[in-house]
């Protein structure tokens, strides 16, 4: 069988490794190239030197029997199948976005955003015929949010497999230039930075909806600036605000908690007010304030003199389902933020505590107090799967109001009332550097913390929760 496969200049052989295993199921590790030099070398780029343009390519390797995709059995009852089974069966698998070109930064981007709840809300909702504030320079970011409006209602009605979001893609690169560059060698758009694209998207979302978008993600912090040679000459502000908490990884970071806590603390050198010469300053920052919605950015690219491009730092950086940022807090914020944490958590307590009992239930055979009178109802795999997923909301709803119940009084809009967040999502990128490799984005189903998805372009699939642990890195 013959496959056709275009790559830019940029591109390493560990690219065409990669694309070549989606095409038809060969892991990178089996796969064998009769070109000279056999492709060893994962970091080659500049494949016309090695393949001319258009020739054919013989590859030996057996496919994984595990990637290839097995006929479904036919079940009867909605208990006999896996979440993800049901997910499938049931045609509640989301779609995908079609690559244009190197976009692969812009849909795992778009997927990761469309997926934050709020976020998706907010874009939904939006109405194109408010102002725009008479000013013409905000037309283009009242454009972008428009055209993002009209992906996610794509994703949302899921009217076709996948959706191109072409006109969303020329909108953007002339809101931003910067995206509409092209490799001088070969013409094509080059490939993109995710975390400067969701910088450039974040800045229109608030051109267009200011803070009532902006709150649900905006960090504060109290910074303490001191000078080493002068104890006295010390700094506090609390104006400072960010959208994300960075993790800055060195050779001693094994551990996204540490990595975060590294990055808020710093040494800059500037000359002193006081002493009116250069001086070597302590730069301390704690959270007054958390955010609804939690970033955290992997500093993992690095401008790299030799190569003349972005490298990428490849350590893995371990992180959790849940984070706990109290280590990060000032001291009298902190106090607030535990205190919210236990009473939450003794909710948590009795929420697993009812979910055992309820399985323990079902697996006695005993029915369930809800579905009491219609035991002798015959459904249908789609009506019980329907019930089934309606009881699982009720619980849900029931569950939030639980929660609600131990917000604090002054809770401000868009601000955590504890110091704990669960993972929901996160955008990768695969590769050596930032002109070339390949973005994808992996995000947790809404209602169940056990189904992630992956979102590869157009191909969306259902991955264990498991495998989401290996993205921390250690390897592109």
């Amino acid at each position: 069988m013959t496959y056709t496969i275009e790559l830019t200049a940029n591109e390493s052989a560990g690219d065409l490794k990669q694309k070549v295993e989606d095409l038809t199921q060969i892991p990178v590790s089996r796969q064998k190239y009769m070109v000279k030099g056999g492709l060893l070398d994962d970091s080659i780029t500049n494949l016309s030197t090695i393949i001319k343009p258009n020739s054919t390519v013989m590859l030996l390797g057996t496919p994984d029997a595990n990637l290839i995709s097995k006929p479904k059995t036919q079940n009867h009852f909605i208990e006999d199948l896996s979440p993800d089974q049901q997910v499938q069966q049931f045609n509640e698998l989301p779609i995908g976005l079609k690559n244009m070109g190197n976009t692969c930064y812009m849909n795992a981007t778009l997927q990761a955003l469309y997926r934050i709840e709020p976020l998706r809300q907010m874009v939904l909702n939006y109405d194109s015929t408010q102002d725009n504030g008479s000013n013409p320079q905000n037309d283009v970011h009242y454009k972008l949010v428009l055209e993002m409006k009209r992906c996610f209602e794509g994703l949302q009605k899921k009217s076709f497999k996948s959706i191109m979001p072409v006109v969303l893609l020329n909108v953007l690169r002339k809101a931003y230039p910067q995206f509409a560059e092209r490799d001088q060698s070969s013409g094509f758009f080059k490939q993109q930075d995710a975390e400067e694209l969701l910088t450039q998207l974040f800045h229109s979302l608030n051109v267009v909806f200011g803070d009532k978008f902006g709150e649900d993600f905006r960090i504060q912090f109290r910074t303490t600036t001191t000078d080493t040679a002068n104890a006295n000459d010390v700094t506090v502000k609390e104006d400072e605000s960010d959208i994300k908490l960075q993790c800055h990884i060195s050779g001693n970071t094994n551990f996204l908690k540490a990595g975060l806590i590294d990055s808020l603390n710093e040494k800059i050198e500037k000359r002193s007010d006081i002493t009116n010469a250069n001086s070597v300053y302590s730069v301390h920052k704690e959270i007054i304030r958390l955010p609804k919605l939690l970033m955290v950015q992997y500093v993992r690219f690095f401008w790299k003199r030799s190569t003349g491009k972005k490298s990428k730092i490849l350590r893995k950086v371990v992180f959790p389902f849940q984070l706990d940022v109290t280590d990060m807090l000032e001291s009298k914020y902190q106090k607030e933020k535990i205190e919210v944490r236990e009473k939450l958590r003794e909710v948590e307590k009795e929420k697993n505590e009812k979910e055992r009992e309820l399985k323990k239930r079902k697996l006695s055979g005993k029915s369930n107090e809800e579905l009491e009178g219609s035991i002798d109802t015959v459904m249908t795999p789609r009506e019980e799967f329907e019930t089934k997923k309606a009881l699982e909301e009720s619980q849900v709803d029931f569950w939030k109001d639980e929660y609600k119940k131990q917000f604090p009084d002054n809770l401000t809009a868009g601000e955590n009332p504890s110091s704990v967040y669960n993972l929901i999502g996160i955008i990768t990128h695969q590769g050596a550097n930032s002109e070339s490799g390949h973005y994808q984005a992996f995000m947790k189903d809404e209602k169940d913390d056990n189904v992630w998805y992956k979102f590869n372009d157009d191909k969306v699939s259902i991955v264990e929760k498991e495998k989401i642990e290996m993205l921390a890195g250690g390897g592109e």
